[in-house]
C-alpha cells in the first residue's frame, strides 16, 4: 500500500489530468443520455399493457391525448378556436361539440348531455388527439401552441401535459437540489469534520465520481426521469462516508506520529475492508431492484450501483491524490469538531430498557407498513404545480373527469362489436365510446365508409374502441373498472382483445409490482447479510445489524399509514431497498470498530469508546443523506420523487437514530453470543475472558 501512496505522490500532475479528461467525456456524454418519461415502457412484454401498446403503435397509433378548456368564449369563438387548434402542427384530431350538433342552433334546442359534455357556462371543452405520443417533443410543442391559443384563462390537463410539464422542470429542478444539497452537505461537514478543508475533497471526489456515473449512462438505451432526477444527489449523500472512514482514519494515523505517506497507506489498508463492505452492502441492496419485474427497478438498481462502484473507486484513488497534494493546507487548518464527540459517556445505561421499548415499537410498525394505502399507476409519478392542480380543478368541476381506454378486438365480428359497444355505453363509469359502431351506422357496409372514420378505427386485423371512463384519481375502483372492461371484452371474443389506458396500465402495474416485493425484500437481506458474515466472519453480527436496520425501515414505512396519507408503492420498494443498504454502513463501521476495541477492552467499554470514534461519521453521514432527501422531497414537483426523497431522508435520520442508541446497548447484550458466534483468528484472547468488574457496571 505504501509503494501505491509514493506512486500517486510522484505521478500527480499525470493522475490530474488524467482525471480532467475523464471529466470532460463524462461531461459530454451526459448532454447525450435519453431520458424516458413513459413508466409503461418498463411493464413485462407479457402484460396487457404493454402487447396492446405495442400492437397500437403498429396498426394504429398511441397517440397523446389531452383535454382544453377555453373560458369566456361564446359559442362561435369557440368553433374558430377549435379550427385554429386543429391546425397546430402535431394535433391528429380535436373532438368538440360540432362533432355531434349543429353549433349554428340555438343551445336550447341541442342535446344537454352534449352540452354538458362540450359546452357549459361560457365554457368549451375540446378532447385533442395528437399525432404522435405523450411524451413526444413534438407533442410538446403542439401543447404549448395550444396554450397561446386559448390564453391565460384557459387550460390543459391530461397525460401528454403531465408529460410535458415534467420533462420541462426535470433539469431545472435536478440543478436546483444540487445548489441546496451541496452547501447545506458543506455546512455539515465544516461542523463535524476536523479540518477546514477536508469538505472540499469530499465533494470534488465524489463530484468526479458522479460525472464518471452519469456520463456512463450512454451505455444504456435511455434512462428513466425518476432515475435521472435522483441519481446524481443520492450517489453524493450515499457514498460521502467513504470519503469520511477514509480521511478521518489518515487524520488518526497521523497524530500517533506516522508521516504522511505512512499515515495515509495505513488509513487505506485498515479503512478498506470497511468501506469495501459498505460499498459492497449498498450495491447489493440495490442489485435487489435490478430482479424487478417491473424494469424501473432495473434502471435504478443498475445506475445507483454504478454510481457506488465510481464513488469508491475515486474515494481509493482520487481522495487520496487530493490529501497528498494538500497535506499542508490540511495540517493548517485543523479544528475541533463541533458535533457531538460522547466523550463524557462513562457507561452505557438502560439497555434492556432501550433494547426492549424499540422491539415494542418496531413491531406494529411491522403490520403498520403492510397495511398501507398504496398507489401504483404511472400518474403516481407525474409532475405537478400549483397552478397545474388548479387549472386540473377548475376543468373537472366544470366538465367532469374523462380517462380514454382503447380496446382493441378482431374486425371480424360487427355484431359482436356492436353489442360490445352498446353494453358499454351502459356501464356507470363509462361517459361515452367512440367507434365504427356508434359514430356510423352498423349495417352499412364497412368499404362505403368514409376514409377519415376507417383509418381511425380499423385496421388489417383490429378495429379501435376508445372507451372515456368518468374515473377520478387512482382507487380501488380503477382496479374494478378494469376488471370489469376485460370481462365485458372477454364476454364477446374471449382472449383475443387487447386494452390500453391509464387504468389498465396502472392495475398492470399494481400486479407486477406486488410481485416484486417478496424477491425485493429477500434478496436484500440475505445478500447484504451474507457480505456482513463473509466481512466479520461472524455468524450473529449479520442478524443483528440488519435487524437494527429493519426496525427503523418500519418505523419509516408505518408513518404513512399513521399519517392516513397514500404511499407510492415502487417509492416503497426502492426506499426499503436503499435504506438497508445504504444505511447499513453505519452499523458496520460501529461494529468494525466495537470488534477492534473488544481485542484489547470489555464490551460496555468496547462500546463507549465506538460511540466516542465512529459516532460523529454516523451522524454526519445520517445527516447528509437525511438533508439530500428532504430536499428532494421539498423541492421536486415530481411526486413519486419527492415521496422517495421524504421517506430516504426519514429513514436515513431513523436507521442514524437506532444505531447511535440502539446498537451499542445490543452490541453490549449479546457480547458473549457475537464472541461465541465469530471467528477470531490471531485476535487476542481477552475477547473470550470472563466478565470483568468493570463489564458489570
Amino acid at each position: 500500500m505504501l509503494k501505491l501512496v509514493n506512486f500517486y505522490d510522484k505521478h500527480k500532475i499525470l493522475l490530474y489530468i488524467l482525471f480532467a479528461i475523464l471529466v470532460g467525456i463524462s461531461g459530454f456524454c451526459i448532454t447525450q443520455v435519453t431520458v424516458n418519461y413513459d413508466m409503461t415502457k418498463y411493464l413485462p412484454e407479457d402484460s396487457i399493457t404493454k402487447q396492446s401498446i405495442n400492437i397500437l403503435e403498429k396498426d394504429f397509433t398511441y397517440p397523446g391525448t389531452a383535454r382544453v378548456a377555453a373560458d369566456n368564449v361564446t359559442m362561435l369563438e369557440a368553433q374558430q378556436i377549435k379550427n385554429k387548434i386543429a391546425a397546430v402542427d402535431g394535433v391528429a384530431s380535436v373532438m368538440w361539440l360540432d362533432n355531434f350538433a349543429n353549433t349554428a342552433t340555438p343551445t336550447q334546442f341541442i342535446d344537454e348531455k352534449l352540452l354538458k359534455d362540450y359546452y357549459m357556462d361560457n365554457k368549451a371543452l375540446y378532447t385533442i388527439e395528437f399525432k404522435e405520443g405523450d411524451y413526444s417533443s413534438k407533442t410538446g410543442q403542439a401543447i404549448l401552441e395550444i396554450g397561446a391559443i386559448i390564453g391565460a384563462d384557459g387550460g390543459i390537463i391530461g397525460s401528454a401535459e403531465d408529460a410535458r410539464f415534467t420533462r420541462s422542470i426535470l433539469s431545472e429542478e435536478a440543478t436546483k437540489i444540487m445548489l441546496i444539497v451541496v452547501p447545506f452537505c458543506l455546512l455539515i461537514l465544516m461542523l463535524a469534520g476536523k479540518t477546514w478543508i477536508e469538505p472540499l475533497f469530499y465533494i470534488a471526489s465524489i463530484g468526479v465520481a458522479v460525472a464518471f456515473n452519469m456520463g456512463t449512462n450512454l451505455i444504456f438505451h435511455n434512462i428513466s426521469y425518476i432515475t435521472q432526477s435522483m441519481a446524481s444527489v443520492l450517489q453524493l449523500a450515499i457514498s460521502m462516508d467513504y470519503s469520511l472512514f477514509l480521511f478521518h482514519r489518515y487524520l488518526e494515523e497521523k497524530d500517533s506520529g506516522l508521516e504522511r505517506h505512512q499515515a495515509l497507506a495505513v488509513a487505506i489498508k485498515k479503512s478498506l475492508s470497511s468501506i469495501s463492505a459498505s460499498a459492497l452492502t449498498t450495491i447489493a441492496g440495490f442489485a435487489a431492484l435490478v430482479f424487478m419485474q417491473y424494469r424501473i427497478g432495473f434502471d435504478l438498481g443498475m445506475v445507483l450501483g454504478k454510481g457506488i462502484v465510481f464513488s469508491f473507486l475515486c474515494t481509493i484513488t482520487f481522495l487520496p491524490l487530493l490529501i497528498l497534494s494538500f497535506h499542508k493546507v490540511i495540517d493548517k487548518t485543523r479544528h475541533r469538531s463541533f458535533l457531538p464527540t460522547f466523550a463524557k459517556h462513562k457507561t452505557l445505561r438502560w439497555k434492556y430498557p432501550v433494547i426492549i421499548i424499540i422491539i415494542l415499537v418496531a413491531v406494529p410498525c411491522f403490520f403498520a407498513q403492510n397495511n398501507n394505502d398504496f398507489l401504483y399507476g404511472d400518474t403516481s409519478g407525474s409532475a405537478g404545480s400549483a397552478q397545474m392542480l388548479a387549472t386540473k380543478e377548475k376543468v373537472t368541476k366544470t366538465f367532469g373527469e374523462s380517462e380514454p381506454v382503447m380496446i382493441l378486438v378482431p374486425n371480424n365480428n360487427i355484431a359482436a362489436e356492436a353489442k360490445l359497444c352498446k353494453d358499454l355505453q351502459n356501464l356507470d363509469f363509462v361517459r361515452s365510446v367512440q367507434s365504427i359502431p356508434t359514430l356510423a351506422d352498423p349495417t352499412i357496409p364497412r368499404d362505403m365508409l368514409p376514409t377519415t372514420l376507417k383509418d381511425q378505427f380499423l385496421s388489417e386485423d383490429f378495429s379501435r374502441i376508445v372507451v372515456f371512463l368518468n374515473l377520478g384519481n387512482e382507487s380501488k375502483l380503477t382496479y374494478s373498472t378494469t376488471e370489469k372492461l376485460q370481462n365485458l371484452a372477454d364476454k364477446y371474443y374471449d382472449n383475443g382483445w387487447y386494452m390500453a389506458g391509464k387504468s389498465t396500465a396502472t392495475t398492470d402495474i399494481k400486479q407486477t409490482i406486488e410481485n416484486d416485493n417478496t424477491i425485493i425484500s429477500l434478496f436484500s437481506i440475505l445478500s447484504v447479510g451474507l457480505i456482513i458474515l463473509i466481512f466479520f466472519q461472524s455468524v450473529s453480527l449479520p442478524v443483528l445489524l440488519i435487524s437494527v436496520i429493519e426496525f427503523s425501515i418500519w418505523i419509516n414505512m408505518s408513518v404513512p399509514y399513521f399519517q392516513g396519507t397514500r404511499l407510492i408503492y415502487i417509492g416503497y420498494l426502492v426506499v426499503s431497498s436503499i435504506q438497508l443498504g445504504a444505511t447499513i454502513d453505519y452499523a458496520i463501521l460501529m461494529s468494525h470498530r466495537y470488534m477492534e476495541f473488544r481485542e484489547m477492552l470489555p464490551p460496555n467499554e468496547s462500546a463507549i469508546r465506538t460511540m466516542q470514534t465512529a459516532g460523529g461519521s454516523v451522524i454526519t453521514s445520517a445527516l447528509i443523506l437525511t438533508v439530500a432527501g428532504m430536499t428532494e422531497g421539498i423541492v421536486s414537483n415530481i411526486e413519486s420523487v419527492s415521496q422517495i426523497g421524504f421517506l430516504l431522508g426519514r429513514g436515513a435520520f431513523l436507521s442514524g437514530l437506532l444505531v447511535l442508541v440502539v446498537l451499542p446497548r445490543l452490541l453490549v447484550v449479546c457480547d458473549k453470543l457475537i464472541m461465541k458466534t465469530t471467528y477470531h483468528g490471531k485476535r487476542k484472547k481477552f475477547i473470550l475472558s470472563p466478565k470483568t468488574k468493570e463489564e458489570s457496571l
